[in-house]
């Protein structure tokens, strides 16, 4: 038998038939979160239309796993929060299908009332890596929480970029709190569950899916003031975000991209239905006076001094961009021969300038 209001809801929230769309019907129906737990099958069925999945459902409730549920929470030091508790996300709560509970791993509460959201294709190129990671760092100075989805690509580099000068960055899987993925991900992963914040809706053990990843992403967008897509396809997740951050009422941006790739095709996309353009982070405080005035007030952090180049580096560095130039491209551009160029590349890789690419290609780092 349950006892509380928040049982109930991690119970809830364990059972896989109970949908948000159909956890919303049954809220619009019970009074209580306690009702729905005790309700009959046959009350269930009524409001969900079917009998099947009303005996599903109250056959899946388990008051034992539920306290095996919390225990091992517990030990792994994950928090429970649900929608009872004070520590729930505020504006993640007024959405139309908020989840009954988030497995938490970091830092509480998350300030919804300064978060921005920065997602991207899995597959992005060094450029959208880049200025994912550039708008992040930049957002994370004037003191704006950072959400992303911890997928490999746009969203490993906006939470990287958050980290790397100190700031809260919210990591919303499409896994359970204590599944790491993509395994690629794992230091990251463990770097944010210390350092920011990671959040999950599903049970401890719950394997990605292909399911998982659109669900979450409104969990996502519903934790932000608005949403920044920087690279997507035609077809992506992102691209749900986006449109489901417009369904509630969420700020939608887009960085520009290369019309030639499709990596940009989604992000062009958006801004020809209305998206606004982002080209540095002042595009997107200017839609909120109030973090504008934040970011103001935000102490100035000094650029990093230069590296003094040479004339064949200063050139060399100037043919090299943030799509990838060929090492003969650079030979034939620079003018230089072989050796040469493989000197002063070397160089600019020891200063951190450039990085080397698949296929002798070089891109810029900054």
């Amino acid at each position: 038998m349950m006892r509380t209001e928040r049982e109930c809801l991690i119970g809830l929230n364990r059972i896989p038939q109970l949908t948000p769309k159909r956890a919303k019907r049954l809220l619009e129906r019970f009074a209580s979160f306690q009702e729905i737990w005790g309700a009959p099958a046959g009350q269930l069925s009524a409001v969900l239309g079917s009998s099947m999945l009303g005996e599903a459902i109250a056959s899946a409730r388990d008051a034992t796993a539920v306290e095996e549920e919390i225990g091992q929470a517990e030990k792994r030091g994950i928090r429970i929060v649900t929608l009872v508790d004070p520590e729930y996300p505020v504006l993640l709560r007024q959405i139309d299908d908020p989840p009954f509970a988030l497995y938490v791993r970091g830092k509480l509460p998350v300030d919804t009332a300064r978060a921005i959201g920065i997602v991207g294709t899995r597959r992005g190129t060094q450029y959208g890596k880049l200025v994912a990671a550039r708008l992040a760092s930049q957002l994370a100075l004037k003191g704006i929480v950072v959400v992303s989805g911890l997928a490999a690509g746009i969203d490993a580099a906006a939470h990287q970029g958050t980290l790397d000068v100190g700031g809260h960055t919210v990591a919303v899987l499409g896994s359970g709190a204590d599944v790491c993925y993509p395994k690629s991900n794992q230091i990251l992963f463990d770097r944010v569950a210390v350092e920011g914040t990671t959040l999950s809706e599903y049970p401890l053990g719950t394997r990605p899916a292909k399911w998982t990843f659109p669900q979450r992403n409104r969990i996502l967008a519903g934790l932000c003031r608005g949403v920044v897509v920087v690279q997507a396809p035609e077809r992506s997740g992102s691209l749900i975000t986006a449109r489901l951050a417009l369904e509630q009422g969420r700020e939608v941006f887009a960085v520009p991209g290369n019309i030639t790739t499709a990596t940009s095709a989604g992000t062009n996309g958006l801004i020809r239905q209305g998206a606004k353009i982002v080209e540095s982070i002042d595009d997107v405080l200017e839609e909120f006076p109030d973090l504008r005035s934040m970011a103001d007030r935000a102490p100035i952090v000094e650029e990093a001094e230069e590296v003094s180049l040479g004339a064949r580096e200063r050139r060399v560095y100037d043919l090299i961009g943030f799509d990838p130039v060929h090492v003969d491209d650079i030979i034939a551009r620079a003018d230089l021969s072989p050796t040469e160029a493989s000197h002063v590349l070397l160089l600019l890789q020891l200063e951190d300038l450039i990085a080397e690419t698949d296929g002798g290609c070089y891109v810029r780092r900054a």
